[in-house]
């Protein structure tokens, strides 16, 4: 399922399209929720039907029915709705637009749900067993803000790449921090502890290396959450999201890359002779590259020269000390990685 903002025009319409996420809702006998009304003696059994049959929810439906943290998320949202209204449908998209008018909403990852939605998701991951394991099962963890986090990292990696690797199949997060931290601290990611350790102002923690395998096999949203044991206290950081992994690319020679990906958006595709492009802090001129994919010990390459290059997730920049030596007319820029061979051309920067 893919995040979206959501605006008042678009809550109010998406229940009534099948939901935006209803699977098989005409195959039941029972009168569907675009015909009973809320005041029918079986509209709880119907709101239960509706939410067994959503689909694509497994990232959000457990966030919503954590943070609402409610008994009976769909008899509190029936019990909200509307005895002026016909339908369930109907009643659900008055709850909604009310919820955005009042503000009575809730930000997940960027997704902004109404608090109606979100009690509709957390009864759907409450009858499929959507719940994540351990941290979620008991519920046994305060929610509370308890550490001042700087910065952190990475939060974004794509579909089998694993992410900031330590190596033999291992990865993790990095979290700067400038609150005091205790031995009983843990990060916990998708509800599963992880292997945490602690410096001055530094958390990090790391991910077995079938864990790992797990969370990077298919593309998704993974929430990243501190938790104080001794205390049971518990502090989301972020998400992680695993992005589909885009096509390869195609080299010179017509095959497929085994290594890189298609390539985004790029630049400066042109310059001043003598000028530095895209001026850097220290002087030098700079390319930056949007790409899906590329290896960590790849380097840029301007007519065949290697240049200082640093490899992001999906960016890959690189410093041009040599520009005034640049004369007019077109460059090549390139794209290399040492340990397969393969060269893919990225354009030409063109000097006039």
């Amino acid at each position: 399922m893919k995040r979206r903002e959501v605006t008042k025009a678009v809550a109010y319409g998406w229940i009534g399209l099948h939901f935006g996420l209803l699977a098989g809702c005409g195959d039941r006998d029972a009168p569907a929720p675009e015909v009973v009304s809320p005041a029918d003696e079986n509209a709880l059994q119907h709101l239960q039907d509706l939410a067994a049959g959503l689909r694509g929810i497994e990232f959000v439906a457990p966030v919503c029915l954590r943070r609402l943290q409610t008994g009976n998320p769909l008899e509190e949202l029936l019990s909200s709705l509307s005895d002026d209204t016909d339908t369930l449908v109907a009643a659900l998209r008055d709850r909604i637009a009310r919820d955005f008018e009042q503000g009575r909403v809730i930000d997940i990852d960027g997704w902004k749900l109404s608090r109606g939605e979100c009690l509709l998701l957390a009864g759907a991951a409450e009858i499929q067993g959507l719940t994540e394991p351990g941290e979620l099962a008991a519920q046994p963890y305060v929610e509370k803000h308890f550490m001042e986090i700087d910065l952190w990292g990475p939060d974004r990696t794509i579909e089998g790449d694993i992410f900031n690797p330590i190596g033999n199949g291992r990865g993790g997060f990095w979290m700067r921090v400038s609150s005091p931290v205790n031995g009983s601290m843990r990060l916990v990611l998708g509800g599963q502890e992880l292997a945490t350790h602690f410096e001055p102002g530094l958390i990090t923690a790391s991910l077995e290396p079938d864990y790992m395998k797990q969370i990077i096999a298919a593309p998704g949203v993974h929430e990243l959450v501190l938790v104080d044991k001794s205390r049971q206290l518990r502090q989301s950081v972020g998400f992680l999201t695993v992005a589909e992994r885009p096509p390869m690319a195609t080299l010179a020679d017509g095959r497929k890359s085994e290594v890189f990906c298609e390539v985004g958006p790029w630049g400066p595709e042109g310059a001043v002779e003598g000028e530095a492009f895209n001026r850097q802090p220290d002087g030098s001129a700079g390319f930056w590259v949007h790409i899906g994919c590329a290896p960590k010990t790849a380097v840029l390459m301007l007519d065949g020269v290697e240049l200082p290059t640093s490899v992001q997730s999906g960016l890959v920049t690189a410093r041009v000390k040599h520009f005034e030596e640049l004369g007019r007319g077109k460059h090549e820029l390139a794209i290399h990685d040492p340990a397969s061979g393969e060269k893919l051309t990225i354009g030409n920067l063109d000097v006039y």
